[in-house]
């Protein structure tokens, strides 16, 4: 039996594929797996190092916005179903497996010709344009959320987040250890995505004068996205998310992130205390609008002056009862078994 997970553009849509994966194996060996991306050395090598074979799409993406790229992406597009189509012939999988990504999207058009089924997975509050062109050739849809099954046209079986085992099993001293911090002061961890982002990363440094020099900084900056490193005791950049960052959340006593669902879940399945920046004008926007409706404390992008990061940073890392607080208000809103139950939902349907 062969299935094939499909996804890339961010580990978001690449990371529960992986956890789904591990558990449906876990319940029935020897079904082979194999994923299609992007060819980009980062994500092939966080799918590889599960053991997984990775192949490369052509994949063009729609974007809501004009571009010149609009244009030629469609023929990247067109070419991605064509190629999908010889390969699916090829491979002839029994499922095909997707978390939603521009990516997916030829390779789905392709399966329904050719009467693969597909299981699309929607995480987001909202429903984004590669899951709104996936989802009617869908034969199996299901959901991390309540919310996030309303976005589903029809609805969707709500599962919960599909979560990596290895997350739960971080351990603070290792990075503590690597990097030689303090475990008598507090630790922030900024993740701006998987592949960082450049106006938090600014943020953070323009800020960084300000910040107590009490508080460690593990900064996830991206691939050449922050040049150089201040030279500031206790602050170390890590430039890509990678197998330790079950250990970086492990040590975190705060964390800011982007407000992708998947790392929101990661880090609240843990019950870290979080601020969350969404990206704007994306559907980053709406997961964090819902999850402030909760108690989560949000900040815009825009809202990120000097002053006032330092100040909430200073103000949040050298109380640990507001970082409690902070960390109870969304305990209980999501449930984090998703791998277990989707493993389970896809092996009674193939």
């Amino acid at each position: 039996m062969k299935i094939l997970l499909v996804g890339g553009g961010t580990l978001g849509s690449i990371s529960p594929l992986l956890a789904i994966a591990q558990e449906i194996s876990s319940r029935k060996p020897g079904i082979i797996f194999e994923f299609w991306g992007l060819a980009k050395n980062l994500e092939k090598q966080f799918v590889t190092e599960a053991g997984i074979s990775y192949k490369t799409i052509p994949a063009g993406k729609f974007r809501r916005y004009f571009s010149f790229w609009n244009v030629t992406d469609v023929f990247k597009i067109l070419f991605g179903f064509i190629v999908a189509s010889i390969k699916l012939r090829q491979l002839r999988p029994n499922l095909i497996l997707t978390a939603g990504s521009f990516v997916a999207v030829p390779v789905v058009w392709a399966a329904k010709r050719l009467g693969i089924p597909v299981f699309m997975y929607q995480q987001d509050v909202e429903l984004g344009l590669a899951n709104r062109l996936i989802c009617r050739r869908a034969n199996y849809k299901v959901a991390a959320s309540e919310i996030s099954a309303k976005a589903v046209p029809g609805g969707a079986e709500i599962l919960g987040f599909a979560l990596r085992q290895d997350l739960f099993s971080g351990q603070k001293v290792k990075v503590l250890e690597k990097y030689k911090l303090n475990p008598a002061l507090p630790v922030l961890l900024l993740v701006g995505g998987s592949s960082g982002a450049l106006a938090l990363n600014k943020a953070l440094l323009e800020a960084l004068p300000k910040v107590s020099p009490r508080i460690q900084i593990l900064h996830l900056t991206g691939q050449g996205k922050i040049n150089p490193s201040p030279n500031r005791s206790g602050y170390v950049a890590i430039p890509f998310i990678n197998r330790d960052f079950p250990d970086l959340l492990a040590a975190a006593d705060l964390v800011i992130s982007r407000a992708g669902s998947n790392a929101l879940a990661e880090i609240l399945a843990l019950k870290k205390p979080v601020i969350i920046v969404p990206l704007p004008n994306s559907h980053q926007e709406r997961n964090a609008e819902f999850l402030s409706s909760h108690g989560a404390l949000v900040l815009t992008q825009a809202s990120l002056t000097p002053d006032f990061f330092s100040e909430i940073l200073n103000a949040y890392l050298l109380d640990r009862s507001k970082l409690e607080k902070l960390s109870q208000k969304l305990q209980g809103l999501w449930k984090f078994n998703g791998s277990q139950k989707i493993a389970e939902y896809i092996l009674s349907k193939i």
